[in-house]
């Protein structure tokens, strides 16, 4: 089994040890902060995006099987505190709070389901059935049509969080 992950901030870096390994993170290179609110349990997480890689930060450690330890009392401060140090230090980094972007996935939907349209729609053609494949592509390019309409209502509510006052939900 692992030993316990602890991270602490030591001046511009964030120091990660798990047992005798210990990784330091500058926070001048950090990308962003995404912060999860509690889930079942009450267990919180943070990532810290850098060009090299993700740090996972965890409000609970595993003490065995359906067992964890409560470290949100510690959590909470450092989450805090990181984020306040980033502001300072990495200006550009994004701040924000874990969902799904709907708007990037309906993207992808309307570009596999043009891609689809025209697909149907060459294939049709090639087989003879140009009547039977311009009925079923007009199906979908109505089905297309809805999506788009849709998307405007997609876009982010919060654009980002401000890094010196986060909600306590993020941060307990």
């Amino acid at each position: 089994l692992r030993p316990e992950t602890t991270w602490r901030l030591d001046g511009d870096t964030l120091v990660e040890t798990t047992g005798k390994r210990e990784r330091r993170w500058a926070l001048a290179s950090a990308r962003g902060l995404t912060l999860a609110p509690p889930g079942a349990g009450g267990r919180c997480a943070a990532w810290l995006a850098f060009p090299r890689g993700r740090v996972t930060i965890v409000s609970h450690g595993w003490s065995g099987p359906g067992r964890f330890e409560d470290h949100t009392a510690s959590y909470g401060p450092l989450v805090r505190a990181l984020a306040a140090r980033l502001a300072d230090l990495a200006p550009g980094a994004r701040i924000a709070a874990a969902g799904l972007d709907g708007q990037a996935g309906m993207s992808w939907t309307i570009g596999l389901l043009g891609a689809g349209v025209a697909a149907l729609l060459g294939f049709s053609l090639m087989a003879g059935t140009a009547g039977l494949g311009v009925s079923l592509a007009a199906r979908l390019l109505f089905a297309l049509i809805l999506i788009f309409a849709v998307t405007p209502w997609l876009k982010p509510r919060v654009a980002g969080l401000d890094p010196r006052d986060l909600p306590r939900s993020l941060a307990p």
